[in-house]
Parts: C-alpha cells; sequence; structure tokens
C-alpha cells in the first residue's frame, strides 16, 4: 500500500477523501494512510467521509459512532450524512438498491471531494472485490470492460451524477482476509455489517456462495486469477482504446453534433473491425450520456446489427430513454425527449450560389444557416469522383454553366439519379434512402434552370456528372455544405 501511494506523488497540499464504512477493509485503509502520511516525505492531507444510506436501524447508526470515534482518535476530520435510498429509488425509478446505494455513495463522496478540493477520493476495494466484480460481470455477460474491473487509480465511475476527482484502490491487491487481521492485530477493530450476509444482493450470494465453490472445487487461488484476467483484459483494452483514438476522427468527425446527439458514419463505421466498433459505439455512448454505465454487451450487439444492414430508420431502446436511429448515412443516438433532431438549419428561402466563374477562384455563398463553398478544380487522369463525404460533391461546369440556386423540396420534384437514364421522384428518394419525413423540407437542393443538379447528402443527377477518362484531365467544380449544429428542441419547448 505504501508504495501506492508512493506511485500518486502525493504532496503536503494534497488531500485525499477516504470513504469509510466501518467494515474491516475501510477501518484497515483509513488506520494504514493515517500511518503512511505520518512517515517521512510521505505527508498528505486526509478527510473521512461516512454515508448512512441503509435500513439496518440503530446499527448504521452505531457504525457511524464508531467512524466519528477512529476518527477523533487519529485527529481526523468527518463529514457524514443520511440519505434515504428507497426514497432514491422511487424518484429515479431504480430497480435495484444496490445500485441505488451505489449512486448515492459516489454522489456524497463527489460532494466531499468537491468541499474539500480533494486530489482523489481512496475506497476500500480488495482483491476480492474485484474478483467478485469480475464474476458477476461474467454471468451477465459481459465484454472487455467488465473483464477489466476496476484499476487501482481510475476516473470517477459516475460522470452522469456531477463527477468527481479520481478513485484510489490501494487495497486492490489486497485479500479481505488480510483486512480483518490487520484490524485485528492493529487493534482498531471494525464493525461487521448484518446487510453483509443477506442473500437478497446478488454480490453476497457471489462472496457467500459462488467464490467458496470456485476455490472448493476449481481453484483455492481463484481470487487470485480472476485479477490476472483483471490485468491482461485491461492491457488489451488500452491498446484497442488507442486504436479508437485514431478511427474515431473519421468515424464521428464532420458530423454535426449537439449536447445529447452523437451521429457516426455509417460507412466508416463498417470498415472497421468487429471488436472497433464495439467500442466506438461505448464511447459515442458516454459522448452522448456522459455515463459508461448501464450500455450492456446486448446493447451493443443490437445497435451494431441496425448500423450493418442496408436498411434506415430502424431504433434501439437504450436505458434512460435514449434511442438509436439508423439514418440514410448515419448512426445516431438521440437523447429522451427530443422531438426535432435533424442537424440541418430550419427551412430557408431559396437564395442563388456563387460560382467560381471568371475572377473567382473560389464562390462563398452564407445563406439560410448554411455555407456554400464552391471552387473550380483540375481532376487528374482516372481520378475517382468519390468524395466520401455526402455534403460534398463534383459537379460538370456545364450543368452550372446558367447559375445555380439553393432550396429545399417541393412536392413533385423530380431529379434523374446518377447512372439512371429516367427521373425519379425525389419523395421516393427520400423514402428509400431512409430519411426521415420531418428532416425533407430541410435538406438543400441545388438547382439550375436544366433541374435537380444535386440532391445534397443524396444523389447528384446523372446530366450534371463529371465526365473521365483514363487518359484525360477533367475540369469540374467541387461544392461542399457546411452548418452549424442547430439546437434541439425537446417535446416540452
Amino acid at each position: 500500500m505504501l508504495a501506492s501511494a508512493r506511485r500518486l506523488e502525493l504532496s503536503p497540499s494534497d488531500t485525499v477523501v477516504v470513504a469509510v464504512s466501518g467494515g474491516p477493509d475501510s477501518t484497515c485503509l483509513l488506520d494504514a494512510l493515517v500511518d503512511i502520511r505520518e512517515r517521512p516525505g510521505a505527508g498528505f492531507g486526509l478527510h473521512a467521509a461516512h454515508l448512512i444510506h441503509d435500513f439496518r436501524g440503530q446499527e448504521k447508526y452505531d457504525d457511524a459512532d464508531f467512524v466519528q470515534d477512529i476518527c477523533e482518535r487519529s485527529g481526523l476530520d468527518l463529514t457524514v450524512e443520511e440519505v434515504d435510498v428507497a426514497a432514491y429509488q422511487r424518484q429515479q425509478g431504480v430497480s435495484s438498491f444496490e445500485q441505488a446505494a451505489r449512486d448515492l455513495r459516489y454522489e456524497f463522496l463527489a460532494r466531499v471531494a468537491k468541499t474539500t478540493g480533494a486530489k482523489y477520493v481512496a475506497v476500500a476495494h480488495t482483491a476480492d472485490d474485484l474478483a467478485e466484480t469480475v464474476l458477476l460481470h461474467i454471468a451477465r455477460g459481459t465484454g472487455m470492460h467488465g473483464l477489466r474491473g476496476m484499476d487501482e487509480v481510475g476516473a470517477w465511475p459516475y460522470p452522469a451524477s456531477g463527477g468527481g476527482p479520481e478513485v484510489w484502490r490501494p487495497l486492490l491487491g489486497v485479500w479481505r482476509a488480510d483486512t480483518v487481521e490487520y484490524c485485528r492485530q492493529r487493534g482498531p477493530g471494525y464493525r461487521d455489517d448484518t446487510t453483509n450476509y443477506m442473500e437478497d444482493f446478488a454480490r453476497n450470494r457471489v462472496r457467500m456462495n459462488l467464490m467458496p465453490a470456485l476455490a472448493q472445487q476449481l481453484n483455492p487461488r481463484i481470487v487470485d486469477a480472476f485479477g490476472r484476467l483483471a490485468r491482461t483484459a485491461r492491457d488489451q483494452l488500452d491498446f484497442l482504446e488507442a486504436c479508437v483514438d485514431e478511427q474515431w476522427p473519421a468515424v464521428a468527425g464532420g458530423v454535426p453534433t449537439q449536447h445529447g446527439v452523437v451521429r457516426l458514419r455509417r460507412d466508416k463505421l463498417a470498415e472497421l473491425h468487429h471488436a472497433l466498433r464495439a467500442l466506438i459505439l461505448r464511447r459515442a455512448w458516454v459522448a452522448a450520456t456522459g455515463d459508461g454505465k448501464r450500455l450492456t454487451e446486448a446493447h451493443v450487439q443490437r445497435i451494431m446489427a441496425i448500423a450493418g444492414g442496408k436498411a434506415s430508420g430502424k431504433t434501439v431502446a437504450l436505458p434512460g430513454g435514449y434511442v438509436v436511429r439508423a439514418a440514410a448515412n448515419w448512426l445516431e443516438i438521440l437523447r429522451p425527449g427530443l422531438a426535432d433532431d435533424c442537424p440541418f438549419p430550419d427551412p430557408f428561402g431559396e437564395f442563388r450560389i456563387t460560382l467560381p466563374w471568371g475572377p473567382i477562384a473560389v464562390g462563398v455563398t452564407k445563406r439560410g444557416g448554411w455555407e456554400v463553398t464552391a471552387r473550380s478544380v483540375r481532376l487528374p487522369a482516372g481520378a475517382s469522383l468519390d468524395t466520401g463525404d455526402g455534403m460534398q460533391a463534383y459537379l460538370a461546369p456545364h450543368a452550372l454553366s446558367e447559375g445555380a440556386n439553393v432550396r429545399t423540396w417541393e412536392a413533385g420534384d423530380r431529379i434523374q439519379p446518377l447512372g439512371m437514364s429516367g427521373r425519379r421522384k425525389l419523395q421516393d428518394l427520400f423514402t428509400d434512402s431512409g430519411v426521415p419525413r420531418d428532416w425533407r423540407g430541410r435538406m438543400p437542393l441545388v438547382v439550375t434552370p436544366s433541374g435537380i443538379a444535386w440532391a445534397v447528402g443524396l444523389r447528384i443527377a446523372d446530366w450534371a456528372a463529371v465526365e473521365t477518362s483514363p487518359d484525360g484531365e477533367a475540369d469540374a467544380v467541387l461544392m461542399q455544405f457546411s452548418c452549424e449544429p442547430r439546437e434541439a428542441k425537446n417535446e416540452d419547448d
């Protein structure tokens, strides 16, 4: 544990909040930290925190008195609060008492850390806790994140509740039996929480039944085995997350985003290995919600199923009322109650595009919330006409020779899609491409006297396409549309 403290390089100006329940693990943690901070060159501030948050009647107040007595003997400041977990469950709709209690504990610790200016919050998770956590995650069908379990030093586990400093787990390499023996030998004593023996709670069943059975029938050092599994998963996940860092800009970059809404490019997502796609989706979930909790492996698999299909408009319901929807080009995570999630500006009047003719090398038009850039380019022989961006296209100069306007869809509009000899109703093209109905009145169209040259984000007209040959260069106009993300509106607005 001293080595763990030294790895943090704590200084006398740093404060550590210690979560103390009064049980053997947290009592051992507090006593050991008091001892460490008094050693030469290892000084740092300590502040204890105790939350009264269960249903044991007088027993829970006796725990608080025990913690207060230890802190007084050690000269430590202590913050004590009491909360009603059952009331929180009803108000927040949390079905699990364990989860509700955990939410409230971390909210409490975050408040204490903020008040004290703490750099770390120390919690008394042991090697047994790590093993039990990994086993619980395996039983629920976890992925790599669940196998990782807990780290010695990690980010605040509940960012959606306001966040906090880093969490420090100095006892993660210590067995629970060692903390009990420590308390007996050192003399601080400890409290025995009777709820730890109630088999109503899943973790208690794992602790009391499954882990002893595995140790007896499979491996006496099963706790160490799960610890090795967690470390292996952590190392492999760190490598994969670095790969995600590299791919994220291509998958999520350039797409209009806003708070509670994340859009991923389906084509770029499809190019990735299955493992990276899953991690990209988890990162998108955190970006949309601020919290990595509650998204299960089953959710991820259902999302990947609609992302990889050809159809659009399909959705997956996620925890907290969030929804994932497969649109024509994007996979979208939408926050609860989002009625109008179109990223494009509100409907606008028709306006003319400045084109790159004569002395104008680059034409820029800003109207109706859009910025339209048009530049003349010379394409080399055999150049690809696929820009890889639905908001950018090459158009033939002759198609724009009489000028071009931008407007939105009108009933009866038709276009001759690239590669087709006949014209199609734009409404049918919207339907086939999975464009939501409430988006259609905002999607820009590039219109010339000859007709619709480009339905932006969908298709260009066959007659407006650039013709290239393997042995010759070609002139083109590269046109790009961009817009500021529009504010989403809630149904209550």
